[in-house]
């Protein structure tokens, strides 16, 4: 077949690479997105989003993703903003109306989209990455680019490429649990709302130990549709004890949405995976399939308000939440997130807690964070021209990607370089040698948040909402009881 030739190629369109695809066209790019599956979106069209804010209510994701949701919301596709103590903000969304309005939005920029293409191998020349091969109905294809972008969620493309990068923890190389949501309907909100209030079966963790905050939280339940769940642990103990249920988690973890009678179940998962290996990905959906009718009947049998609930859809894929990171010119740590570091070169914010599912237990291992920055410099390919990355690929550790990994924070890195590989090209530079004042300059125009205009704490929505303390006390989970049978371990 023909090469292709275009000046921007995405690999990937999941929440950074429709972004990045969608902010390069915008800016004059031809633009080309490449994507394995039948719709764009990627996880993003699979749940809830989360983080749009930061601990002080303040929203520091805004631009493209703003965007998004303002329509959305205006199709009758999602909820509003809903604030939210420990996760900042969330919008719960109908996954079908946003696959809709991605490929309008996607068409509307100009972008042109290749669907059902597999990614087989990457084109470098010297130090330069200068495209892909793909394959597709149609045969093999080599795709050439001025810029490539990874959004592969895996850094596939650094990988076949020979660029550097790491996957999972210092110590064993682990990578965070994945899990693969589904949605049920038929729960009777009142009563759900009532088992909420109980504080013995403790639906929500995180607030328990703090009476004012508790006391908000209890309120907000009687107004809202859409709000978060970490809790019930006793009656996840019980179903165990009773024979009922043996997944290695701990807790009820998932979003009330804003249809009235739906929840999003966060709980399958798998411990060991190695997301880069197609035996250990076939092998975690396996087992996580034979989880999902065990946490069906859970849910019927024990969690209150849930007694006539039923499966409505299981994602189209398994959210896997580390995997490939690539090594960039800077490597995010988590320091900077805690301390809310503002880099020179910033060119995106996140504000969402360090959430790490843990590698080896249940539950999560969890670090308040600062609003802080992302750095041109950890979305540019470290040793090589022609390569950028966003979303869970970035150039960040294993602790700091469990914050910038939530969709929100995706979609911001994903408009950042989208906007630098345009202006690059535009100018006819590479986007190291890129103007950072005028990079910047045209993301304010768009709107995007890099902490030029982020204000000071939103003392009104703390009042409202309540804040937890920035450092709060570590959770257990690590090899628990849930977690230490050999069965749910990928060897």
């Amino acid at each position: 077949m023909r090469d292709i030739k275009t000046e921007v190629l995405v690999v990937g369109s999941g929440a950074a690479g429709i972004t990045a695809a969608i902010a390069a066209a915008r800016n004059g790019a031809k633009t080309l997105l490449v994507e394995y599956n039948g719709f764009l979106g990627g996880i993003s069209a699979t749940l809830p989003w989360l983080g749009f804010h930061d601990r002080d209510y303040r929203q520091v994701v805004k631009g493209l993703c703003h965007e998004y949701v303002t329509r959305l919301h205006q199709m009758g596709g999602s909820s509003d903003y809903v604030m939210d103590p420990k996760c900042s903000s969330l919008v719960s969304i109908n996954s079908h109306m946003w696959k809709i309005l991605a490929m309008q939005m996607a068409q509307e920029a100009g972008v042109d989209v290749m669907l059902h293409t597999h990614m087989v191998d990457t084109v470098r020349e010297g130090d330069r990455i200068a495209g892909i091969v793909v394959e597709h109905k149609s045969g093999r294809q080599k795709i050439l680019a001025d810029i490539t972008i990874d959004c592969s969620g895996d850094g596939d493309v650094a990988a076949r490429g020979g660029v550097s990068w790491e996957k999972g923890r210092t110590a064993d190389g682990l990578v965070q649990a994945p899990t693969l949501v589904f949605r049920i309907g038929g729960m009777n909100k009142a009563a759900f709302v009532k088992g909420c209030k109980d504080k013995s079966l403790n639906y929500r963790e995180w607030i328990t130990p703090y009476p004012d905050l508790w006391k908000k939280m209890q309120e907000r339940l009687d107004t809202t549709d859409v709000f978060i769940l970490g809790g019930f642990a006793g009656l996840m103990e019980k179903a165990r004890k009773d024979g009922i249920m043996d997944v290695p988690q701990t807790r009820v973890v998932g979003v009330k949405l804003h249809q009235e009678d739906q929840f999003q179940v966060v709980m399958t998962r798998v411990l060991g995976l190695d997301p880069t290996n197609v035996e250990s990905m076939s092998n975690a959906y396996i087992r996580i399939y034979d989880q999902i009718p065990q946490l069906l009947e859970f849910f019927k049998k024990y969690v209150p308000g849930c007694e006539n609930s039923y499966l409505l859809e299981i994602a189209p894929m398994l959210g896997v939440r580390e995997s490939r990171r690539i090594m960039g010119d800077y490597v995010l740590e988590a320091e900077d997130l805690l301390e809310g570091r503002v880099f020179d070169d910033a060119i995106s914010m996140g504000g969402y807690h360090i959430d790490i599912h843990r590698p080896s237990g249940s539950w999560v291992d969890s670090r308040n964070v600062k609003a802080y920055t992302i750095p041109l410099r950890s979305l540019i390919s470290r040793d090589v021209e022609g390569l950028m990355m966003a979303g869970k690929c970035l150039s960040a550790t294993h602790e700091a990607v469990a914050s910038t990994r939530v969709i929100p924070i995706c979609m911001g890195q994903g408009e950042a370089v989208g906007t630098a590989a345009a202006l690059a090209i535009k100018n006819k530079t590479t986007v190291r040698d890129l103007d950072i004042q005028k990079l910047q300059d045209q993301l304010d125009i768009q709107g995007v948040e890099f902490g030029q205009s982020i204000g000071p704490p939103n003392q009104k929505a703390i009042d409202e909402y309540g804040q937890l303390p920035l450092d709060e006390p570590p959770t257990e989970g690590e090899m628990d009881a849930a977690t230490s049978n050999q069965k749910h371990w990928i060897k």
